[in-house]
Parts: C-alpha cells; structure tokens; sequence
C-alpha cells in the first residue's frame, strides 16, 4: 500500500486553520497516489499547557464528519489522533477512517505529564481488526513502555504512530543541554526501536516547529518548546525506509509498503515497564506531573468541557 505521513507544523490550538491543513495534505497525498495517509497525535492543535487548550476538545466534534468526507471524497485511508470531548470525558483519540464511512479506533492509554490536563485515561485497545489487515496503534509515550508492546505482540501486521514530542523549552539553563541532546535522540530512535521490538513496519507521523505556552504546574511564565522527532517509515527489520527530521519542517514523507499476516511474530518482551532507560528526570516528572495535571483535569478541563457542551 502506498502510504503518506505528514510531518505537521500545526497552529497551536486553532482547530480551523490546523483543518485547512489536513484537507491540503489530504488531497496533496491523494493526487501523488497515496492510499493512506496519517496524521500526527493531537493534529488539530497540538499541545501545550494553555487556556487556548480548552476550547479544542469541544471544537474537534467535527474532525470525524470532516475525515470521513475526506476518506470518501479522495478514496483514501485517513488516520491520526486528536482531543475529542464523547459528553462525559475527553480522550486523545486515534480514528482510522475508510472511504466507505467506517472509522476504527483507540483511544490514548495513559496521558504523558501535562497531556493530563486535557483528557484522561483510554483504553488498552491497540489492535485495529480492519479490512486492510490487524492495524496496531501507539501514540508517542505508549512507544516507549513495554506494556504496548505485550497488547500487539504477534497481533498486528503494521504499526501507524503519531508523536507531538516537545522538547526541553529553549532558554533551558546551559547545563541542561545534554538532556536536550538526549530528548531530541530518544523521540527520533523511538519508532525505530518499537520496529524492531516488534518486528512489524511502523510509520510514524510526527509534529515539527514551536510551542509557545506556559509552564506546568506552576504556569506563571510563557516558554517556547520546539516539537522534535522525525516522521519517519521503518521496516520490520527497524531499516528507515523514508524520513523527515523535525528540523527539515512540515512536509510529508511517501512509500510503498507491505505487509502480510502470515509473518506475525510473537516476540519476548522484558519484565521493565520503560523499554529505555530513562533519566530520573523523566520518570520523577511522570510520577510527580500526572497527578497534578489530573487535578487540573478533574477540577478545571473537565467542568468547562461539559458547560461547553451544553451550551454547544
């Protein structure tokens, strides 16, 4: 099949002109002969701890209808995740739309550090049985635990990923820079390293430019973080067969890929939680940010999504 990903350098929080982008890349994909094309996690906005934030999940009630138009209209596959508000939660949701109007789905297991702030935990689902084959869904962190990689061992015949991966914010102290160093590697190796851990064709879509938003939890001062990474195409032997570094800016990447369910291949998958070894940054920021951001979720999020909805 021949696949387009989309590196997308989206406008931060505004649904509409992020849309306008998505109907550009749709038919851009669709006239060099692409029969699927996949968008990056939260391709409508984004994300960034922010007031604008609030207003997306309500605004993204459309996104569906409006894929599903595209699907049909290109006669292409479309997938990708965004924030979706269903009346009593809001989720990170991956929808994989078909031209005849059917749309499979995951939703986002565990939201990464501030992502608590906009919706909560989803579901284990990664597996999507389509007619196209078992399609496997991990959004950015879920690459990274080895809990995903026990839902799709042996279970899927290719993985279609999406990343909105920030980076430390640029004015970041100078001896904070070998982390900057280590994050850019660890967002640009991680579908490489779930390829392999898998051993199944992964493409990976992925978000590029800059995030201008305010610190969590404290948010008392604007930052400016870069979204880094690669939208990149990975065999099932982890060989990069296109990509597209968040440096290079939006675009797209294309190829032909293939894939058959009879060399599904259940692999061994360590007792560890994190498949790399994380700095105690990171898991301390894990332990300590996803409550928080719960909180934040449960007490402000979550009251405006539903008086929203209601007025909506």
């Amino acid at each position: 099949m021949k696949i387009t990903a989309i590196q997308l350098n989206a406008i931060f929080a505004n649904v509409e002109a992020n849309l306008v982008k998505v109907k550009e890349y749709v038919n851009q994909a669709a006239m060099n002969g692409s029969e699927l094309v996949l968008f990056p996690e939260f391709f409508t906005s984004a994300i960034g701890f922010s007031p604008k934030m609030l207003a997306v999940a309500i605004q993204n009630h459309q996104v569906q209808g409006i894929l599903q138009q595209l699907s049909s209209e290109y006669q292409v596959i479309i997938g990708g995740s965004y924030l979706m508000f269903d009346g009593h939660n809001a989720y990170n949701l991956f929808e994989l739309v078909f031209p005849n109007g059917e749309v499979f789905a995951h939703k986002k297991d565990i939201p990464t550090q501030l992502e608590n702030c906009y919706y909560t935990n989803g579901d284990e689902n990664h597996v999507l049985n389509t007619p196209i084959g078992n399609i496997g869904v991990a959004l950015c962190w879920e690459m990274i635990r080895y809990d995903t990689v026990k839902r799709l061992s042996g279970k899927v015949d290719i993985v279609l990923a999406g990343s909105c991966w920030w980076d430390i914010p640029m004015d970041a102290r100078p001896e904070r820079e070998p982390l900057r160093q280590y994050n850019q590697k660890l967002a640009l190796e991680t579908p490489v390293i779930f390829a392999k851990l898998l051993q199944v064709p992964v493409v990976h879509a992925n978000h590029c430019g800059e995030i201008v938003a305010y610190n969590f939890p404290d948010h008392d001062k604007l930052q400016t973080r870069r979204l880094v990474g690669a939208t990149q195409m990975i065999d099932a032997d982890g060989k990069t067969i296109a990509k597209r570094q968040f440096h290079e800016g939006e675009g797209m990447i294309q190829s032909d890929i293939s894939w058959n369910a009879a060399t599904r291949k259940q692999v061994h998958v360590p007792q560890e939680y994190w498949i790399p070894d994380l700095p105690d940054s990171y898991t301390h920021a894990w332990e300590t940010i996803n409550p928080k951001g719960k909180k934040y979720y449960e007490s402000v999020a979550l009251p405006h999504y539903k008086a929203r909805n209601s007025a909506f």
